[in-house]
């Protein structure tokens, strides 16, 4: 789990989040599965994500 930052208008107070599964992909970038319940998040290339947070239908918050 990692501590966020608090972000006005985003979270109220501190936030636990936690780091997303990444799955390698052959050529289409990567796999992001929640790390909670392990549902698929999202299919992009590694590249364009840099600290961005997504919230699972479970209700956690996973960085990705």
């Amino acid at each position: 789990m990692i501590e966020l930052r608090t972000f006005p208008g985003l979270f109220v107070g501190r936030r636990t989040v936690l780091q997303a599964d990444e799955a390698p992909r052959d050529g289409e970038g990567s796999s992001f599965a929640c790390g909670a319940c392990g549902e698929e998040l999202l299919r992009a290339d590694r590249s364009f994500l840099a600290d961005v947070v997504v919230k699972c239908r479970c209700g956690e918050f996973n960085q990705l």
